[in-house]
């Protein structure tokens, strides 16, 4: 299969996080379980490179990336018990035909015992979400070479097989997409 094109959003509002870290440990896996190649895979750390409030009419500038995505894999700090609002301001920017019909792994994120929320607050948007999900605890430590404890090395084997889970959907939406019925525009909102 040729390599799959993934899109990783950083969904952390600080420049230097522990999500973006996550963000390039989850890149790499990607590559050294040969679902995806460099340039294949697209970063937008909404730390580093912040979007605007939305407002009607505005464009994402990373349009592309998002509608030539084979998956989507947003990761999310837990901020007070929810996720961040930055990426809630990013699904505003989305075109609906750009996340429709492709798995979306979802990724909470804790430098401590929580990360849950994040998750959980998602599950009530449109995209086909993957039933597996990662919720990152003490993830200074899992995106850490030096770290090998029996429980961070668990985190990472399981980090892999959600990745492979991913490479599994990414082949079975493709075969979706090409089977899909021509789109009804009176019906873009399932009404």
């Amino acid at each position: 299969m040729p390599a799959s094109e993934v899109l990783i959003v950083s969904g952390s509002h600080s420049a230097d996080s522990q999500s973006a870290r996550l963000a390039e440990y989850l890149k790499n896996r990607l590559m050294v379980l040969d679902i995806s190649s460099a340039c294949d895979v697209k970063l937008h750390d909404l730390g580093s490179d912040p979007l605007p409030l939305w407002q009607e009419g505005m464009t994402y500038p990373h349009a592309d990336a998002v509608a030539n995505a084979d998956a989507i894999i947003l990761i999310s700090p837990e901020w007070h018990g929810m996720a961040t609002p930055a990426l809630k301001n990013w699904f505003l920017f989305m075109d609906l035909d750009w996340l429709a019909h492709k798995p979306v792994l979802l990724c909470g994120v804790s430098g401590g015992a929580g990360g849950l929320y994040p998750v959980l607050s998602f599950k009530n948007f449109r995209p086909n979400y993957m039933p597996d999900h990662l919720v990152i605890r003490d993830v200074q430590a899992v995106v850490s070479a030096d770290e090998a404890s029996p429980e961070i090395i668990k985190s990472r084997k399981r980090i892999d097989h959600t990745l492979l889970l991913l490479q599994a959907y990414i082949q079975g939406f493709s075969c979706i997409r090409s089977a899909l019925p021509e789109k009804i525009p009176a019906f873009q909102y399932g009404f």
